[in-house]
């Protein structure tokens, strides 16, 4: 706080309690900087005697010829200040660790950040496989003769560990070597071809749930989750979007019928449950309902939901269902298995639903819309996937369904 001030042609000079004089000006409406009405500072404060209030009125004069002199190009000394500390800083070649912790945690994709569970499934390749042999060496220094003796070391029986690892390093030197990297031009030293890229997946092996499968599914899973077979099989959501939802994201009197997908739960460090938005932005979405899901859902409204918020399948303490329990419960996905004779996956049911639209004549942009996924290239196909054709494709797909609402 000041105890007096002295009003000047241009900023003010005020003395603060401790005696020493302190110097500040407003940077006038309309100045070509675009910073018009900012209040400026001297970054320190002026000795408590008459050459300090002196000193302060230097510093005033000299900001005004700058202010004028520079224009639009107007910036502090202390922003030039700091300006020149981050280009003496971007000179000194970062290591690999270094860059990979800022890469990290300004990496987006299609300009939306990380999911935390990709980000944590990066910090594993990283600190596992990464960082013992690259991370203290500076970027420019890792030669593709270094990443060939990395590769190699790899465990090549874990085809995915491999892929992943590979990727993800490949990926880091690509932006450091970008045309605004810290290597401009410079040569990725990852460039062994086909090793791996990112967002590539591993084969997995998926089961197609027969019609006699699913009898069988119905008669054993416990009955208050069997809307969670129907809205995986019959509307294409993942477990963790099912989870998440609350009576009010269903409509069931719409024409059609909606689901409305906005969230998803997720598990974070030390199994911590979150939520958080669907695995993309093309998850964010009003999914139909066919008649036979929506026979087993407004039971199961009726039955196991109270309240407007209230969730669709809550576990024992009205929080998230946890897989674990989803899965080793009596009645559970364990029994399920147990029943159907193999090893069948709760993803499988969701696969399941787009083979039998592709199956009745879906194109592969209706299939993507009804998975809720996302890609570049799939983006210009979405268009073509009309409400209409989807509204009667699940209409036709799911119209014989029965989910043994009778009988409980």
């Amino acid at each position: 706080m000041t105890k007096q001030g002295s009003r000047r042609r241009f900023g003010q000079i005020s003395k603060m309690r401790s005696g020493r004089w302190q110097a500040r000006f407003v940077v006038p409406l309309g100045h070509p900087s675009g910073r018009g009405g900012h209040v400026i500072k001297a970054p320190h404060t002026f000795e408590s005697n008459t050459y300090g209030r002196e000193a302060a009125g230097d510093w005033l004069r000299a900001e005004e010829l700058r202010l004028n002199a520079e224009g639009a190009s107007w910036r502090t000394l202390s922003e030039h200040a700091e300006d020149e500390r981050i280009r003496a800083a971007t000179k000194k070649v970062p290591t690999f660790g270094e860059y990979a912790e800022v890469w990290l945690r300004a990496r987006k994709v299609k300009g939306q950040p990380l999911q935390e569970s990709t980000k944590r499934g990066y910090l594993i390749w990283l600190r596992k496989y990464l960082l013992p042999t690259f991370g203290e060496m500076p970027l420019h220094s890792i030669t593709a003769a270094d990443v060939v003796r990395w590769y190699e070391g790899l465990p090549h029986d874990k085809g995915k560990t491999v892929r992943e690892c590979y990727a993800l390093a490949k990926a880091i030197l690509k932006s450091a070597t970008a045309a605004d990297g810290v290597l401009p031009g410079a040569v990725n030293p990852f460039a062994i071809d086909g090793a791996g890229s990112i967002g590539k997946r591993s084969d997995k092996r998926t089961e197609v749930i027969e019609d006699a499968d699913l009898a069988l599914i119905l008669a054993t899973i416990r009955p208050e989750w069997r809307a969670m077979v129907a809205l995986a099989l019959g509307c294409g959501l993942r477990f963790g979007e099912i989870v998440a939802l609350r009576r009010s994201d269903v409509d069931l009197h719409a024409k059609p019928s909606v689901v409305r997908v906005r969230r998803a739960v997720s598990t974070g460090p030390g199994g911590k449950r979150y939520e958080k938005g669907p695995k993309s932005r093309a998850g964010i979405r009003d999914q139909r309902i066919p008649d036979s899901v929506g026979i087993v859902l407004r039971e199961h409204l009726r039955t196991y939901v109270t309240g407007r918020d209230g969730l669709l399948f809550p576990g024992p303490s009205g929080d998230w269902l946890q897989p674990t329990r989803f899965r080793d419960l009596s009645g559970g996905w364990r029994d399920v298995r147990a029943a159907v004779g193999r090893p069948i996956n709760f993803h499988d049911l969701r696969a399941t639903g787009a083979t039998r639209l592709a199956q009745n004549g879906a194109h592969v942009a209706e299939v993507q819309v009804f998975l809720g996924d996302s890609s570049s290239q799939a983006a210009e196909r979405y268009v073509r996937a009309t409400q209409s054709r989807m509204d009667d494709l699940t209409a036709v797909t799911f119209a014989g369904l029965d989910f043994g609402t009778r009988g409980g």
